[in-house]
């Protein structure tokens, strides 16, 4: 008797694993690649739709007790490396994009609030959290899988280093929304991170301009 799949498994393959490999394929064009986005976009408008009752209950934005210190300590660990980082590798880097294009900076900084950050949590944290629970049996492996999944929606950059750093951040972010259950607070996490690393001078590796 063949076994029947769990529900969402063939989306959460589709979607999560095979997609952003696609997107890594260097020899398929980009034009083949553009084309797809908004087939994706509509997909995720369809199902975000079908599940709005649970979705988007209405929350209040309330900032948990912890949210700040824990942000902050961790932000330090993220300073504290990525400036040794830097200073190891290129100097010549250091803040350069605020130094040298810092209406540009405040621009990209926009952009990555609304294009990246808020799309990224809501797929990645908002959906899955709510979409794929079950296909896991294990809490441990669910948050570990968000992490992996989150990674490989980042292998188009094609840097170990992006993978390592994206992973982290995908533990730290499912933590944070595993605890406060918010959008908001999670994106505010991943732009202090994010919008730290472009500051520093880590900004091209992670697909800005400078």
């Amino acid at each position: 008797m063949i076994k029947t799949l769990p529900k969402n498994s063939i989306e959460f393959i589709l979607f999560f694993i095979l997609y952003p490999i696609f997107l890594a394929i260097s020899i398929i064009p980009l034009n083949y690649k553009l084309y797809t986005v908004p087939f994706v976009f509509t997909y995720v408008l369809y199902v975000s739709y079908l599940d709005r009752k649970v979705l988007f209950i209405k929350r209040k934005f309330l900032q948990p007790p912890s949210f700040w210190r824990t942000t902050s300590f961790r932000l330090l660990m993220v300073i504290v490396s990525s400036l040794i980082y830097i200073l190891i590798t290129n100097k010549d880097l250091l803040f350069i994009s605020i130094l040298t294009q810092p209406v540009l900076w405040v621009k990209m900084i926009f952009v990555y609030t609304v294009f990246s950050v808020i799309p990224q949590e809501y797929v990645y944290r908002v959906l899955y959290f709510h979409r794929y629970k079950d296909l896991f049996k294990s809490p441990n492996t669910f948050f570990l899988v968000n992490a992996f999944v989150f990674s490989l929606g980042h292998l188009m950059f094609q840097s170990t280093l992006v993978l390592i750093i994206t992973f982290i951040g995908g533990l730290l972010f499912a933590n944070t929304y595993q605890k406060t259950k918010s959008i908001f607070w999670v994106s505010v996490e991943h732009l202090i991170y994010g919008g730290w690393l472009f500051t520093v001078g880590m900004g091209k590796m992670l697909g800005f301009p400078i």
